[in-house]
């Protein structure tokens, strides 16, 4: 699966490995733990998540597998929602940086 991320400036390349009504794994082509350990620190303010880590067996060439459980919402709704956060956020860092930043 290729998912689009941040509006259309990167492409990732995504597996899903494992998916049912609790819990979904994705496997990350090429992504490090900037991306993924903020996917995980959004994904565990939802009240949802039981689970949410990442694991990278060789961190250089091994492409990481995310792991999500959750109770009582489907975790791809979930992770959905947590990247649409993550967006907002990263959409208001540069309307603020802009604004620093003046004319």
């Amino acid at each position: 699966m290729d998912l689009v991320w941040f509006r259309g400036h990167k492409s990732l390349n995504l597996k899903i490995i494992k998916k049912n009504d609790d819990e979904i794994q994705i496997e990350f082509d090429g992504e490090s733990h900037t991306l993924l350990n903020l996917l995980r620190t959004e994904l565990l303010k939802d009240e949802h998540v039981v689970v949410a880590t990442y694991d990278s067996k060789f961190p250089i060439m091994d492409n990481p597998i995310f792991r999500l459980r959750t109770k009582g919402a489907d975790p791809m709704d979930v992770m959905k929602s947590a990247t649409s956060r993550i967006v907002d956020l990263c959409d208001q860092f540069l309307e603020e940086y802009d604004a620093a930043l003046g004319p």
